[in-house]
């Protein structure tokens, strides 16, 4: 009875419904994986290449934001120029893959990442690029292996 109920809610709100649960669980102030909710979507017969790209998309709008946060917060904190400078340039130099491997990996501190980057002023572009790749791979790895092994399941519990 409640798990009907829970699959009613899914199918009502789909994949609007997927992309704001992947938005705000991409807030380091929200906590939340929307990760979890890709088996259930795949069993209820959800499209798995929409899946991927609102996925991917709510999570880097989501990460954005926070990015942002750290970016516009960041002046309060230059009394710490040294450091910063140090952290500088280590991102200017590790960013990129830093951020796309921290994307790739499905437990991750990735939102409080978000923010330090943007505290230290990375480059808006690289950031986007680095954290959609990466949080695309992670999702196409979770989908298309979820998918593969509902269908190889031993019992008829997902046919």
């Amino acid at each position: 009875m409640v798990l009907q109920a829970i699959f009613a809610l899914f199918i009502k709100y789909g994949f609007v419904g997927l992309f704001f649960s992947s938005l705000v669980s991409s807030l380091f102030f929200i906590p939340g994986y929307s990760t979890l909710l890709i088996p259930l979507y795949i069993a209820l017969k959800f499209n798995p290449y929409l899946l991927l790209i609102i996925l991917t998309a709510g999570s880097t709008i989501g990460q954005t934001i926070d990015y942002y946060i750290g970016f516009y917060s960041s002046e309060r904190f230059l009394k710490y120029k040294k450091e910063i400078k140090n952290a500088t340039k280590w991102l200017n130099k590790w960013g990129d893959i830093s951020l796309f491997i921290i994307n790739l990996i499905p437990i991750s501190p990735a939102d409080f990442i978000s923010v330090l980057v943007g505290f230290l002023r990375m480059n808006v572009k690289s950031f986007v690029i680095s954290v959609a790749l990466g949080k695309f791979f992670q999702y196409a790895l979770l989908i298309f292996g979820v998918q593969m092994l509902v269908r190889f399941l031993p019992f008829g519990m997902f046919a």
